[in-house]
């Protein structure tokens, strides 16, 4: 029996405060080559920002931008009619930042719901202006988190030679290991910049302070190469969960990935000889190499100590690691 492939339906939802850039990445797309298919776009603008839609430039792009003027309107029924009348082959949707994340997929259950004939794929992109990125995640941090949870990218616009992109990228990779993570800048110097480690991952053993747990853990997952077949010394709560194979336990730390009421215990394998000597929940200080494979524990490849060297260690003065 002959089955017909659904046609795709592509929905681009831009997220962002405003002024992050939004609707400028939204008219970017719109004119570029990948665009440049005689396709008609819907345009769901869920906020109006400083910079507008011309008439025009909607126009040649074969485009039309509909207002969500607040965030009771922003649901499936209403989307349909608008689907109904202006009958897009791509949606782009410039989301409010103010209004909730759980808004997103929500409307893609209702999207598959209503366009049933059609294969619905969401890119999620969130917008992020490094001038005001430290002070939202002061202020709003739940909301910038909530953002990053369900984003594949974040693009950050206005990077400066200034940028702490250590404190960007561990804010992201706290919640959302997978997201990729764009720079954007005016200034060419910022593209020569390297991420620099406050520790050296070219000595025979890399000390990872208490304080930077949370830099390295992020680095390690984010860059497995840089950190395969090193040995690394670094202290953790280990955690003797049951199920595990023989020899391993989970090392690892809690972390505050976005604010008091969000604590995690952030671990990976770890293997050695003598766990017996050591107490569930006690911290140890352990030089180990490490390597990335699979383990059904993980249900993919993922980072796996394998401990050269257990010793006590006390309790850190900060339990808790941040990422930012």
């Amino acid at each position: 029996m002959y089955n017909r492939k659904k046609k795709e339906m592509m929905v681009y939802v831009i997220m962002g405060f405003l002024e992050a850039g939004k609707t400028s990445l939204i008219k970017d797309l719109l004119t570029d080559e990948l665009f440049d298919d005689d396709a008609r776009t819907l345009i769901l603008a869920c906020e109006e920002g400083e910079e507008e839609y011309e008439k025009d430039m909607l126009a040649k792009a074969w485009a039309e931008c509909e207002y969500i003027e607040d965030e009771e309107s922003f649901h499936g029924k209403n989307i349909e009619g608008l689907l109904k009348k202006h009958r897009p082959d791509r949606i782009i949707i410039e989301y409010n930042g103010m209004w909730a994340s759980s808004h997103i997929p929500e409307l893609y259950d209702d999207l598959e719901e209503i366009l049933f004939d059609r294969e619905v794929i969401f890119q999620t992109i969130d917008v992020v202006n490094d001038e005001s990125f430290a002070l939202y995640m002061k202020n709003m941090p739940s909301m910038m988190v909530d953002q990053f949870r369900i984003s594949e990218m974040i693009i950050v616009n206005r990077c400066t030679l200034q940028t702490n992109k250590n404190a960007v990228r561990g804010s992201v990779k706290a919640v959302n290991p997978r997201a990729q993570i764009v720079y954007e800048s005016e200034d060419e110097a910022f593209y020569d910049m390297k991420d620099e480690m406050p520790f050296d991952i070219n000595a025979d053993i890399i000390e990872v302070s208490e304080d930077d747990y949370g830099l390295w853990y992020i680095d390690m997952i984010d860059h497995p190469e840089t950190y395969t077949g090193k040995t690394v010394r670094i202290t953790g709560l280990i955690q003797k969960a049951a199920g595990l194979p023989k020899g391993f336990v989970v090392f690892g730390r809690f972390a505050m990935t976005c604010c008091a009421d969000d604590v995690q215990y952030i671990g990976f394998l770890c293997k050695a000889d003598e766990w017996q000597e050591y107490q569930d929940k006690q911290y140890v200080t352990v030089t180990a190499r490490l390597e990335y494979k699979y383990m059904k524990e993980y249900g993919e490849e993922g980072p796996v100590f394998y401990a050269e060297e257990v010793s006590p260690a006390e309790k850190p003065k900060e339990e808790l690691v941040y990422f930012n």
